[in-house]
């Protein structure tokens, strides 16, 4: 017990951060750990290449220590996932004030709205990453694509005022897929 008193007395999470910094974990490991689940996922689900699972951990962590040779790999996540947390924040935040105004019997109501915003928000923080990447790299785009991307976002909102109104029976549809959604994830 004293041990462990002595220990945390001169432990601190920004060291442990920092040490892990320096050691390539944040540049190097993270990011192949995630290059590694999503490719071995994407194999696993789809069989692809069989059910052999041994395989499929092979090739995905061939292609993720391939793709970790590259240093724009760990600059690419480096940029994207602060990004991703900050677009999280952002989602969070604006469901819980909405949650102010909705109630359980137009919930259903809302939830195209909250899918294609947060689409919106993921499109956006991407479209920003490769950005500073320069792979947009017009003089032109570089001045404009703020511009471009709020026009696409009111395009897309004065769409939705031209478009055919649902019938009764495709709303109940709908708001059926969405309670059976809401009761599964809330049990």
């Amino acid at each position: 017990m004293v041990m462990l008193g002595a220990f945390m007395q001169f432990f601190s999470l920004y060291d442990l951060y920092a040490q892990w910094e320096t050691s390539g974990v944040f540049d190097f490991l993270l990011p192949a750990l995630l290059i590694f689940s999503v490719i071995f996922g994407i194999l696993t689900s789809t069989k692809v290449l069989g059910g052999n699972k041994g395989v499929n951990s092979i090739i995905a962590a061939s292609a993720a220590l391939m793709a970790m040779r590259l240093q724009v790999v760990s600059d690419f996540f480096g940029l994207l996932l602060p990004g991703l947390g900050i677009g999280i924040v952002v989602i969070v935040v604006v469901l819980i004030l909405a949650g102010l105004f909705m109630s359980q019997g137009n919930i259903h109501e809302w939830m195209p709205t909250f899918f294609w915003g947060g689409i919106v928000v993921g499109l956006i923080i991407v479209i920003t990453v490769l950005n500073s990447f320069a792979w947009f790299g017009s003089f032109w785009w570089q001045q404009n694509w703020v511009s471009i991307a709020w026009i696409a976002v009111l395009f897309v909102i004065l769409l939705q005022f031209f478009r055919e109104p649902k019938g009764a029976d495709a709303r109940s549809a709908e708001n059926k897929v969405y309670a059976g959604e809401i009761k599964a994830i809330r049990s």
